[in-house]
């Protein structure tokens, strides 16, 4: 057993150690975490910037307020150069295959009108929300024009309805999610053929007590006056390989910054731990503005308040936290879009006009690879890697946490209590110490009874030894 762990972390090792070789060694930020309190606390760096790109630096000129990126599953890079309307697509090595700034529509020249969003299939289909232009269009991989999907039709719509998409996904099965700009019914959903089946996943209301009671007592006329409770608009979203929809919400006063919508509309977000996935716990709390969903359920939110990627795993717990607002590399000006592939991690930088790439670290590397391996279910695998975390970090709460429900399911309880208690997961800390008072009362259980059946067989030989002398002691009173 001891071989093959070693083994793993070995492999691991050459693993990671392939992921630096053009990582900068400078760390332009701080790594931090959250503990169990919601205190910040000093991690290792697990990203860090490797490489730059600028719409000059890909031969296309500069990018004009860039507003949107994607990651195809063959590797390409598709930018959407909003201010220039047009996307630029790039391969691994940066290079620029293809510019898609005009198309032929109805026998004429088109062209996109300050879009705001792109999503491209795995069949290399591309839809664009061209916002301005109130259409998704859809092109081939080529560019040429498939079709253009405009406002939503339907009875339940009021006259008032504004259509201008910023955002799109589409499911496997063909069906298209947009975020619309002042739309606060949840998702807009076309069917594959273009046409509007509803609404989907709609945020709750929120609502300040105060304002509600004053509502209460006012009058018509004042109510009229006062601010209305609207549900929170959605501002992106993302798609996962098994069809779950990912949204964020700009609000920085939601604990339901991040949703995970079923196909009914329902959140299904996992939290495990004591905080949602809101990103900074501080007082100026962060504002997500993009999402990207990973394998093996990991998703990563980027706040537009300090510039930072938050990365959680499928139970919302915060793996780390990279980059920041700043004039380094490796820190941004407006980021607005993120985007990943393979082991990089990409940002989009609006005002800067570029693409920053990070790489993970050795830490950064460990971690994921624990994570996968844990969310695959090779727990003792996992938990030899975090013991490698825990060498690099050693107040890194989930990998106490691993540790310990590795401990759990190999029956050694008491050690999985210990990890358990540090990691401060109370509920499987409970688990196992409830598992650990059963295997202790069956272990030790003979030896207690014996003890005490010796100790009531004693008792009764003493009470009545005791009773016997009394009896002699009375009679010889009584002589």
């Amino acid at each position: 057993m001891k071989v093959r762990s070693w083994l793993i972390v070995l492999a691991a090792s050459l693993l990671i150690s392939g992921f630096g070789h053009n990582v900068a060694h400078g760390a332009p930020y701080e790594g931090y975490t959250y503990n169990y309190w919601g205190n910040s606390v000093k991690s290792p760096i697990a990203f860090l910037p490797s490489r730059v790109i600028t719409g000059n630096d890909a031969g296309t000129g500069a990018w004009q307020s860039p507003l949107d990126l994607y990651a195809a599953h063959n590797g390409l890079l598709y930018v959407l150069d909003s201010g220039n309307g047009r996307i630029i697509v790039l391969n691994d090595e940066w290079e620029t295959m293809r510019v898609i700034q005009h198309f032929e529509h109805e026998g004429k020249q088109d062209s996109f009108l300050n879009p705001e969003g792109l999503f491209v299939t795995e069949s290399g289909q591309i839809y664009v929300a061209d916002t301005e232009n109130r259409r998704v269009v859809e092109l081939n991989p080529d560019g040429t024009f498939v079709r253009a999907i405009g406002a939503p039709e339907s009875d339940v719509i009021s006259d008032t309805f504004e259509y201008f998409p910023r955002k799109v996904i589409v499911d496997k099965a063909g069906r298209i999610y947009v975020v619309g700009r002042g739309v606060y019914e949840g998702l807009i959903e076309f069917d594959s053929d273009g046409r509007f089946t509803g609404f989907m996943g709609t945020n709750r209301v929120q609502f300040d007590p105060v304002d509600l009671f004053w509502k209460s007592v006012s009058t018509k006329e004042q109510r009229e006056k006062m601010i209305r409770f609207i549900p929170l608009e959605f501002n992106n979203a993302d798609i996962d390989e098994g069809g779950f929809i990912y949204t964020t919400t700009a609000d920085k006063n939601t604990s339901s910054a991040v949703k995970k919508l079923n196909p009914s509309g329902i959140d299904v977000l996992r939290v495990n731990g004591e905080f949602a996935p809101v990103g900074d716990l501080s007082i100026n709390r962060s504002s997500f503005i993009d999402i990207q969903v990973s394998s093996n359920g990991v998703y990563r939110a980027l706040d537009s308040t300090r510039g930072r990627v938050f990365t959680y795993n499928e139970d919302g717990n915060l793996l780390y936290v990279i980059g920041q607002l700043g004039n380094q590399k490796g820190t941004f000006k407006n980021p607005v879009a993120i985007e990943s592939y393979g082991d990089a991690i990409y940002v989009l930088d609006r005002d800067l006009g570029q693409i920053t790439e990070f790489k993970p670290t050795t830490f950064g590397g460990l971690v994921n690879e624990a994570n996968r391996l844990y969310s695959s279910g090779k727990h003792s695998e996992a938990a030899t890697l975090w013991q490698e975390v825990l060498r690099l970090d050693a107040n890194y709460e989930m990998a106490y946490v691993g540790i310990g429900k590795s401990m759990l399911r190999e029956g050694k309880y008491k050690e999985a209590m210990t990890h358990l208690k540090l990691g401060n997961d109370r509920e499987y800390y409970s688990r196992a110490l409830a598992k650990y008072r059963r295997e202790y009362m069956r272990e030790y259980f003979g030896i207690y009874m014996t003890v005490a059946i010796g100790m009531l067989v004693s008792l009764i030989i003493w009470r009545r030894i005791a009773r016997s002398r009394n009896e002699r002691g009375a009679g010889d009173v009584a002589n």
